[in-house]
C-alpha cells in the first residue's frame, strides 16, 4: 500500500485530535477532584460554624 500525503496527514490529524481528547479528559478529572476537596472543606467549616452557634444559645 502506497501512502499520500494526505493519507499521513489526516492519521496526524487524528492522532492529534486522541491526545487532546484525552488531555482534556485528564483536566476534567483533575479539577472536579479539587472543587469536590473545596466542597468538603466548605462543609466542615459550616458544620463548625453550626457547633459555636449552638454553644452560644446554650
Amino acid at each position: 500500500m502506497e501512502w499520500t500525503i494526505g493519507d499521513v496527514l489526516w492519521q496526524l490529524f487524528f492522532l492529534g485530535l486522541l491526545v487532546l481528547l484525552v488531555v482534556m479528559i485528564v483536566k476534567i478529572i483533575r479539577f472536579f477532584q479539587k472543587h469536590t476537596k473545596g466542597v468538603s472543606s466548605v462543609e466542615k467549616k459550616m458544620k463548625e460554624l453550626e457547633g459555636r452557634i449552638n454553644k452560644d444559645k446554650k
